[in-house]
């Protein structure tokens, strides 16, 4: 049953319109929800980066310290000369004593370490309230971190709990096996650093939330924890199968409650890890959704009140014309009418909906066809500058220079290579001006070559600048022309291009001291070869932008011409297509 055949007008016009409104409204919502749920999610993986790089460093230098303290206090003992091996008991005594004392120091000028412990066979007794104290080896093996000792001459150990004067505290240990002068493994310096310590630099600088932090060492145990981070190991193998040093990744909702994990790995052998629970990130965003459905609700309430009512007083005319109008004779085009329609809808505007129909599609037509044409142009006139054969023609050039010993035309040869690479830019229309400008000053420093030092330039531009887009080969020419033309018979020259960027226009202003521009500069001359290059770069800007953008000449007072460029800043290549409208040029 075709609805729009046998309902009313009114009552067609109300539901379809609520109904349309609430699916917008959802629509809406649910489009708002996800870009502001990924832009808080970027924006604060973002941050989360930053900081994560920052404390890595930090973190990466102090731990580094301990192990240095470590290597330090190992050859240090070898230098007392302590091994429980080969002393008679007066010269262990004295020689024990002064390697406490030595170990002792390291506890003392560092608050990190609050501890040093030497196992080693059959050691004597010290003093258990002391910062060193000399344990059994054979209570070591018993330890369950042993095996990670045992295939390496030092690592980390994770967070433990050891008995201390002030009761039982956690600590974070590092250890390194030692080794007497004749290379004979003896026992096991391990210097107990505070675990408060190192979480504090895990933790930072907080803002009064709790973190979720991991501090994983490069073999991927964990040695430090801040708040109650969950990770499972497929997720630890993603992370560590990235060559990224610092990213993040978001964890679906189906493998738990859904989490942001950022990572940083930089420069260091640890790993420190944030995991952020996915509903602190979009807390903001559910509440936005929250308001949309709510005022989206009473919007609709609103509209669906007047579109009833107007909908009656609009249709209640209808009815009466119709009325009028079925008691004349039909002429004309009214005998193509459908007669299986029976509602006001069918009878009043099937004919006006197929004829606007048809309009759509032929202007659909002509301004495909219209952008077909302009993008023809403009690669036409691209292809005009950027013959791909010349590059390989280049390169050939070069190796025979090479051979022959031509450093300078080696140099030109390359130069022009770099430059018809840069030209040919994989098809691409719109590269970096960072491209541009090396493009530019390749063939300056061709020119270079040739003048000497009779000619200067120079390219002044701000750094930001150079991550804008621009259309391809649009400086060169007017610098080309600036040697054809305003340098011809001369015997010195100078080239000065400037890039500015005022608001969203970019200026480029190249000028030079050549002879000037001629009376009859713009009137175009009849020519076999050459003189495109000015008039193509005019042709694009105008093709790809159009007004007020273009390209301005003019004479310098002090002599010489200035070629002034105005253009759009374009951040990305997909700006272009934006800035490229069809209406602009035709409706």
């Amino acid at each position: 049953m075709n609805l729009f055949k046998r309902v009313r007008i009114d009552r067609l016009f109300f539901r379809s319109f609520a109904s349309f409104l609430s699916i917008l409204l959802l629509v809406f919502t649910w489009i708002s929800y996800s870009m502001t749920s990924r832009e808080l999610a970027n924006t604060s993986s973002y941050y989360q980066q930053d900081m994560l790089n920052e404390l890595n460093k930090q973190i990466d230098i102090q731990l580094k310290s301990i192990e240095q303290m470590s290597l330090a206090a190992s050859r240090n003992m070898n230098t007392i000369g302590y091994d429980p091996f080969e002393m008679d008991l007066f010269e262990k005594f004295h020689r024990k004593d002064d390697m406490l004392r030595m170990l002792a120091s390291i506890t003392y000028s560092t608050t990190m370490v609050q501890s040093i412990y030497l196992y080693i066979d059959n050691p004597s007794q010290t003093d258990p309230q002391a910062p060193v104290q000399i344990l059994d080896m054979a209570h070591v093996r018993e330890e369950p971190w042993y095996p990670e000792i045992q295939n390496s001459d030092f690592t980390w150990i994770g967070e433990r709990t050891l008995p201390t004067y002030k009761g039982p505290q956690q600590f974070i240990s590092f250890a390194r096996k030692l080794y007497n002068n004749s290379d004979k493994y003896y026992g096991l310096l391990m210097l107990n650093v505070k675990a408060s310590a190192i979480e504090s630099m895990v933790r930072g600088e907080t803002d009064g939330k709790e973190k979720n932090r991991l501090l994983l060492d490069a073999s991927g145990r964990t040695i430090a924890t801040i708040g109650k981070p969950t990770i499972s190991k497929d997720d630890l193998q993603l992370i560590s199968s990235k060559d990224i040093a610092s990213d993040y990744i978001h964890l679906p909702v189906n493998r738990g409650e859904g989490a942001l994990l950022v990572w940083s790995k930089v420069r260091s052998d640890w790993m420190l890890i944030e995991i952020t629970p996915w509903n602190d990130i979009v807390h903001g965003s559910i509440r936005l959704a929250y308001i949309l459905v709510s005022i989206g609700l009473i919007a609709i309430c609103i509209a669906a009140f007047f579109t009833l009512f107007l909908s009656r007083q609009f249709t209640k005319p209808i009815r009466l014309l119709l009325a009028r109008m079925g008691r004349v004779p039909a002429t004309g085009a009214a005998i193509d009418l459908p007669t299986d329609y029976e509602n006001e809808f069918g009878s009043l505007f099937n004919g006006y909906r197929r004829q606007m129909e048809r309009i759509e599609e032929l202007l659909q037509s002509l301004q495909s066809q219209h952008k077909r044409k302009r993008e023809a142009e403009i690669l036409a006139l691209q292809a005009m500058i950027n013959p791909h054969f010349l590059y390989n023609t280049l390169d050939q050039l070069n190796w025979i220079a090479i051979d022959s010993g031509q450093e300078k035309i080696s140099t030109i040869v390359s130069l022009m290579g770099k430059m018809f690479r840069i030209g040919l830019s994989n098809g691409e229309t719109v590269i970096p001006i960072r491209d541009e400008l090396t493009h530019v000053e390749c063939y300056l420093q061709i020119q270079k070559i040739r003048w000497g030092d009779r000619l200067t330039y120079s390219i002044d531009t701000e750094e930001e600048l150079k991550d804008l887009y621009i259309s391809r080969l649009t400086i060169q020419p007017f610098v080309e022309n600036a040697f054809i033309h305003g340098f011809h018979g001369r015997r010195a020259g100078e080239v000065h291009i400037a890039l500015k960027r005022k608001e969203n226009e970019l200026e480029i202003i190249i000028s030079d001291n050549g002879v000037g521009l001629k009376l009859d500069w713009d009137i175009p001359k009849p020519r076999k070869t050459g003189g495109y290059g000015v008039r193509n770069v005019m042709d694009r800007i105008a093709a790809y932008f159009g007004e007020p953008y273009g390209v301005t000449m003019r004479g310098r007072e002090e002599g010489g011409t200035e070629v002034v460029l105005r253009l759009p800043v374009l951040h990305n290549k997909t700006e272009v297509e934006e800035a490229f409208h069809v209406e602009s040029t035709y409706y």
